[in-house]
């Protein structure tokens, strides 16, 4: 069975394209075929996070997302459809998955007033001739458009099985997703839509924000995953890609994948498969320190509390100083050590804040 899923946002920076990303590595390691299509032509945010990692040009003969649009072409007036088959189109392996880029160089320049972009019948007839060509080799298909609404927008989402969009835990974030939504559901009839709600950032009760954020608004919100420090000190290293899946983040997009599964006929991920910390490390709302500084934090208060506990015992079972002081003065000096460590980068300092970072 294929799924066709349409990703959108309704403002940029949002962290569409990298959940994509993540997302569609995940669906390929629970054994499914997925392809990635990067519809964002003129942005093209996802393909620069790949060729930014993986530093991959396409094969110029085979057809990109642009290509197919033709949107090289300096006349589009009489631009002629592009006749192709799935051989032709630029597919790229992305460690488990496939990636269709949306140009075969990421410094090309294109038409950005190409007329047929803003005609709704040419950019459906185009996503209906792609998606047929590429058939049924694909279980999923994951389509990663531009931020906003524009003709391609609209047809990658009404020729998708269901829709979900990205927004930022913000006021803004969740009017412009709102408003992307409502036109979405009103206006064009589409019902499969679901939220996600972004780098959340003040999370205090995961279901009663869930529940407040569907409350307000018109939202089917079946995720909300939490800004997370170490996603953005590790982006942009090889590193990322290797430690991403450890993650408090990729957690969250684990559950809200998950939740989503409840409603829609999609395999549901395993948690089981990562090396996922203790629970007691993963509290959604301590995204803003990594993983160490919680660690350390959490070490730091149990050895001052445990010091101070045996200091009290010395003292009451000893009228004089006893070894047993030492001990608790060791308990308290390490766990006011590990308090200053936690607050000190030390992660940075031990692997490296410019490790292996692409020039």
């Amino acid at each position: 069975m294929r799924n066709i899923i349409s990703i959108v946002s309704g403002k940029g920076g949002c962290g569409k394209s990298l959940l994509t990303t993540i997302l569609g590595r995940a669906l390929s390691r629970e054994g499914k075929r997925v392809l990635i299509i990067d519809m964002d032509i003129f942005v093209r945010g996802l393909t620069v996070l790949l060729y930014d990692f993986k530093k991959r040009q396409s094969n110029k003969k085979l057809l990109t997302v642009s290509e197919i649009f033709g949107i090289y072409s300096e006349n589009s007036e009489n631009k002629k459809p592009i006749e192709y088959n799935s051989g032709d189109l630029a597919f790229e392996r992305f460690f488990e998955c496939d990636v269709l880029p949306a140009v075969s160089n990421i410094g090309d320049p294109l038409d950005y007033n190409d007329k047929d972009l803003s005609n709704q019948s040419f950019c459906d007839k185009q996503i209906k001739k792609l998606l047929s060509t590429i058939g049924d080799d694909y279980e999923y298909i994951l389509i990663d458009n531009r931020a906003g609404m524009d003709s391609l927008v609209l047809s990658s989402c009404l020729n998708s099985d269901f829709v979900l969009t990205i927004a930022e835990d913000d006021d803004v974030g969740k009017q412009t997703n709102l408003n992307l939504v409502n036109f979405l559901k009103f206006n064009k009839k589409i019902k499969n839509i679901y939220s996600i709600i972004n780098k959340a950032r003040k999370i205090k009760d995961y279901d009663a924000l869930k529940q407040r954020i569907n409350t307000r608004s018109d939202f089917n919100t079946v995720g909300i995953i939490p800004f997370d420090m170490e996603i953005l000190e590790d982006f942009g290293s090889e590193r990322f890609w290797m430690t991403v899946n450890e993650t408090l983040y990729f957690r969250a997009v684990i559950d809200s994948w998950n939740q989503l599964s409840k409603n829609e006929e999609v395999i549901e991920i395993s948690e089981s498969k990562y090396r996922f910390p203790p629970k007691i490390f993963m509290n959604r709302s301590d995204g803003k320190y990594t993983l160490i500084e919680r660690m350390l934090r959490l070490y730091s208060i149990a050895f001052i509390m445990v010091g101070f506990f045996i200091y009290l015992y010395s003292k009451l079972r000893f009228e004089t100083l006893s070894p047993i002081d030492l001990v608790s003065l060791i308990s308290i000096i390490t766990g006011i050590v590990a308090l200053i460590l936690s607050t000190t980068n030390l992660r940075s300092f031990l692997i490296g804040n410019k490790d292996n970072r692409r020039e």
